[in-house]
């Protein structure tokens, strides 16, 4: 359209024609064909302006550009990685990819390095399970670390707790009655694993062809056509999704939002009874040690009598309150892989807390009787399974300390952080660079408007880390409270005042900064993906076909000024080197972030 747009400016001028330029937008006396390349800004108002040369849309064009451009992106938004249970929920997930591409691939990147982490942790527990008498004592041992290991993996999608509430999560750990329920766990999480389909291959095949056909024909076809140039600008806009797809494909998250969950309670689990024990067996039901839910963990407390058991507070006290009509914990407790940036401290404590009980009970093996069977070679009170797994003596919190965040989960993140913003600006970068370089050079309403998305992009991905912290301490206070008062209601306005938690004012005004920043983040993310679908769209439709857009005033100002007099040979020249370099920095950083996820996935499973 741009093409059409400068034929009718150019027939508009008269002769002699005022403000002729050259590349640089120096003035020149008069008309040359050597050197002079367009007209100033304000000789192009006077005679292009809207009233002259009305939007000229064509929607033969626009369906053919729709087509061939947009569609296969918008229809490969179909393969991201919702699974929130919710249509809202999927909605709002499809605006924070779109919107912040930095934040998707900052939650791939996480949910990688955690795999990656699991991985090494547990090697080394089942190396220590195959060691000496624990594997002539207990073979099946060293089965349950790897079902343990593929339940941590698989688990990042969706908030998880584990709790020692009547003893459930000892019983997990060291019960050998619990074999079954381990295997079936790892069996049913395998069976609703995403894995690559038909569809998927279709659609980001399209997409990639799309896009490599587009700039095929700017080298090929009609490199002088400036036009086209632009439009592999605006393309490279949505490049991200091929390696952030991949990479999820690579790393593999759940199909359905309650899988996990689903999985947990499909059967029934054993565990100890408290002392005197009444029967061989223990008792067998629904198992509360590992949840997938959210919130603060109950702290169960061993009541002073003979029976000794570990009893919890009623789950209603450890309801909290909201605040402007939303969840203090923030995301964390959204389900969906796009969310795991949100789960960053309670995905670790929670596989910290399972992976110390599994260790502390290879240290703590109880007197053997070889003659009998291993199972009931760990049988015992919950208390005595409690203490072959280090769980009788310290609490399970759901939030841990920030001061006890190890320093390797910190260097995750900032690994995270980093390959987050090279993929956002390695590939925003690529279409600001070719809009900027392509005559008329400068900044204009396409660069511009590029660099405000992925500006707006960051700044999603900044504001929601800062909400997920200050949810984090928010919670941090709360669990506090919870942690040296287990009776405490930390609910408000009920009729409970003599045990009712009333929050400081610091505290309140943290919660509300969290939700504030919270809140903000996703509305930025919203208008920066609907600014990425009109800003595609405005290419199609001639919205940039303008004196003030061509010209790129926003960064030249008074001194911009319209390309309008060159061949298509001058312009070939002209175009040839940013949009190389463009296409060329595209490529390299698709290709380097799924390098990168393909090695670090490529044995990052069971071993």
């Amino acid at each position: 359209m741009a093409g059409r747009w400068a034929s009718s400016c150019k027939s508009l001028l008269p002769n002699p024609t005022p403000g002729l330029v050259d590349g640089s937008g120096r003035y020149l006396g008069q008309f040359d064909n050597e050197t002079t390349w367009g007209v100033d800004v304000q000789t192009c108002n006077a005679y292009c302006n809207h009233t002259m040369i009305p939007l000229d849309f064509s929607f033969p064009n626009f369906a053919n550009a729709l087509t061939n451009f947009l569609l296969p992106w918008l229809a490969l938004t179909a393969q991201l990685p919702y699974e929130t249970g919710d249509p809202m929920g999927d909605f709002m997930s499809l605006c924070l990819a779109l919107g912040s591409p930095a934040l998707i691939a900052y939650s791939l990147s996480i949910t990688i390095l955690n795999r990656l982490w699991i991985r090494k942790r547990f090697n080394e527990l089942y190396s220590r399970s195959k060691g000496g008498n624990i594997r002539k004592r207990y073979q099946e041992l060293g089965e349950r670390v790897r079902h343990v290991q593929y339940l941590l993996q698989e688990a990042q999608q969706v908030p998880m707790r584990a709790s020692q509430e009547n003893g459930w999560l000892s019983g997990l750990i060291v019960e050998g009655h619990n074999q079954e329920w381990w295997e079936r766990l790892e069996k049913s999480l395998q069976n609703t694993r995403r894995g690559v389909t038909f569809s998927f291959v279709a659609q980001i095949s399209a997409a990639i062809l799309s896009w490599l056909l587009t700039i095929i024909s700017s080298f090929v076809g009609s490199l002088g056509d400036i036009p086209t140039s632009l439009q592999v600008s605006g393309g490279s806009l949505w490049v991200w999704m091929v390696p952030i797809l991949m990479g999820w494909i690579l790393v593999g998250t759940q199909y359905k939002p309650n899988s996990i969950d689903e999985a947990l309670k499909a059967d029934m689990a054993h565990r100890a009874l408290e002392p005197p024990i009444q029967t061989d067996w223990g008792e067998e039901g629904e198992q509360f040690g590992i949840l997938a839910k959210s919130g603060l963990t109950p702290q169960p407390h061993r009541v002073q009598t003979v029976v000794g058991t570990f009893q919890a507070p009623p789950r209603q006290f450890l309801r909290l309150p909201v605040v402007l009509l939303s969840d203090i914990g923030g995301d964390e407790g959204q389900c969906g892989p796009i969310y795991n940036y949100a789960r960053v401290y309670t995905w670790w404590q929670f596989a910290h807390n399972v992976e110390e009980a599994l260790s502390r009970t290879l240290d703590n093996m109880p007197p053997w009787n070889n003659e009998a069977r291993f199972e009931d070679n760990l049988k015992g009170s919950s208390q005595e399974t409690a203490a072959f797994c280090g769980l009788d003596s310290r609490s399970i919190l759901a939030y841990p300390p920030l001061d006890e965040i190890p320093s390797e989960l910190k260097k995750r993140m900032l690994t995270a952080s980093f390959v987050a913003l090279f993929v956002q600006w390695g590939t925003t970068g690529s279409s600001i660079m070719i809009a900027y370089l392509t005559p008329t050079i400068g900044l204009g309403c396409r660069s511009g408007g590029y660099l405000a998305y992925g500006g707006l992009s960051t700044f999603v991905w900044l504001c929601l880390l800062l909400s997920m912290r200050l949810s984090h301490k928010a919670m941090l206070a709360y669990q506090d409270v919870h942690q040296h008062n287990h009776s405490i209601d930390l609910r408000q306005n009920v009729a409970n005042p003599p045990n009712q938690h009333k929050r400081t004012r610091w505290h309140s005004c943290i919660c509300m900064a969290a939700v504030v920043t919270r809140s903000v983040g996703k509305s930025v993310a919203f208008a920066d993906a609907l600014w990425l679908l009109v800003s595609s769209l405005m290419e199609m439709v001639g919205g940039y076909d303008n004196c003030w857009c061509v010209a790129d005033v926003l960064g030249l100002k008074e001194k911009a000024w319209v390309v309008l007099f060159k061949t298509a040979d001058d312009l070939a020249a002209a175009s040839k080197l940013p949009l190389g370099m463009g296409v060329a920095t595209s490529i390299i950083v698709c290709s380097l972030s799924f390098f990168f996820f393909y090695f670090c996935c490529r044995n990052n499973g069971n071993d």
